[in-house]
């Protein structure tokens, strides 16, 4: 439920008990004076806005929104569990102003960015996973995406371009951010971790369609309702912004550009991915459309064009993605690549496999992309020397070993220990 405080000329009275009544508000209080008369009325959230739409026919209402969940309690006692259970959406007005009220300020968005530039920074330049955590916590990237696709469901293009804006300043200054200290503290080779960032799977696209879904879904809900925190759905957002984003500015002062070209790639996916789902939500689940807000009037030919070059986008990216292999899909690959290993090696009844692993490089050699297939066996036979069981391993991948992309550079790295 919701608290409101409405102030209205005198005259109105009964009409706006009828209309509370009907929107099922509870709890009313009336306080009359000679020119005014003032109600505190508890509401639904879902039902705010449509009874201030019935509001605006009686006169300019002067008007006060606790955004808060109310506890109503009613007779009979009895129900008492069921009306406090009984938790709504808030409605696409709440969903709406809440977006705009979290904007922020400029140096607050570009303080935040640069925070978390440093930080995903000093966690790629160590090889510390858990900075990168610490850095999609910072990272001020949910509230700029959240409020662009309100703004394309709504069909508002200012609230848009103010967003679209915010979203590539806080990119841009994280991207400068570890640049800058990448000239400060030159490198000369990319850290593992590095490498392992830049790798793009091919499901990549499922992170920024959730993202943006369990974003849309908590700004829709009542905080009552929500299981999950902001902050934890902010992290979600930011999962696969924050590392690429640093990952850029080491790229572009190595001039790797191949480390730029993914890490783009990624931002630009949770972009359009982001939006999109987002976008859904809020227009069917939020009700935020262009004319289903009081005060608003959005344009909803803006609404579907914009909706149409986010799916167009991520159609782009995702035939772009498919159609260079395995530049854009090595992280999905190494996960293919070793169950194929795994399933040779097993061929081989002289030797017990002890470990596999498969690793994309980042070189590469005549122009291929280079992959190292690494195993360590243990072999069943004592009396074959080390050398030849490598060999002849070595040799059975080489024949057997076929994967449907051809354009690699493949090399093999056998380790042999005995009991």
């Amino acid at each position: 439920m919701r608290q409101l405080t409405i102030k209205i000329p005198k005259g109105h009275k009964e009409k706006v008990l009828d209309a509370v009544s009907e929107f099922k508000g509870k709890n009313t209080i009336n306080l009359s004076s000679e020119k005014e008369d003032v109600f505190l009325i508890y509401l639904p959230n879902n039902k705010v806005d449509e009874f201030l739409q019935k509001l605006d026919a009686f006169e300019e209402p002067e008007i006060s929104l606790i955004p808060r969940g109310v506890i109503t309690l009613y007779p009979p006692a009895s129900e008492a569990p069921e009306q406090v259970a009984d938790v709504k959406p808030k409605s696409s007005m709440e969903i709406y102003l809440g977006g705009i009220q979290s904007v922020g300020s400029i140096f607050g968005l570009i303080g935040y960015s640069f925070a978390a530039g440093i930080i995903v920074w000093i966690g790629l330049y160590t090889t510390t996973t858990y900075l990168l955590i610490a850095a999609m916590l910072v990272a001020p990237f949910a509230g700029p995406a959240m409020n662009a696709a309100l703004a394309t469901a709504a069909g508002k293009m200012p609230l848009l371009k103010s967003s679209l804006f915010r979203y590539g300043l806080a990119i841009g200054t994280g991207a400068l951010t570890s640049f800058l200290l990448t000239v400060i503290f030159p490198l000369e080779t990319l850290t593992p971790l590095m490498i392992e960032v830049s790798h793009v799977s091919k499901v990549s696209l499922l992170l920024p369609l959730i993202s943006g879904f369990a974003g849309g879904i908590n700004i829709c809900q009542s905080e009552r309702d929500s299981l999950v925190s902001g902050a934890a759905v902010g992290i979600l957002v930011a999962a696969s912004l924050a590392p690429p984003v640093g990952l850029v500015g080491v790229g572009l002062y190595l001039m790797d550009w191949g480390i730029v070209t993914s890490s783009a790639f990624k931002i630009i996916l949770q972009l359009f991915g982001i939006h999109l789902a987002a976008t859904l939500v809020f227009y069917f689940y939020g009700k935020v459309t262009p004319h289903g807000i009081r005060f608003l009037k959005g344009s909803r030919k803006m609404m579907l064009i914009t909706s149409a070059i986010a799916f167009t986008g991520i159609i782009v990216m995702m035939f772009w993605q498919f159609s260079q292999p395995p530049f854009l899909r090595k992280a999905s690959m190494n996960t293919e690549l070793t169950e194929a290993l795994d399933k040779r090696l097993k061929e081989l009844d002289y030797i017990r496999i002890i470990n596999k692993n498969v690793v994309f490089t980042n070189t590469t050699i005549n122009g291929e992309p280079t992959v190292n297939f690494q195993a360590t066996v243990l072999p069943k036979d004592t009396v074959i020397s080390d050398e030849a069981l490598k060999s002849a391993i070595i040799q059975h991948l080489k024949e057997s070993l076929n994967y449907q992309e051809d354009n690699l550079h493949k090399v093999y790295e056998i380790g042999v220990v005995r009991e």
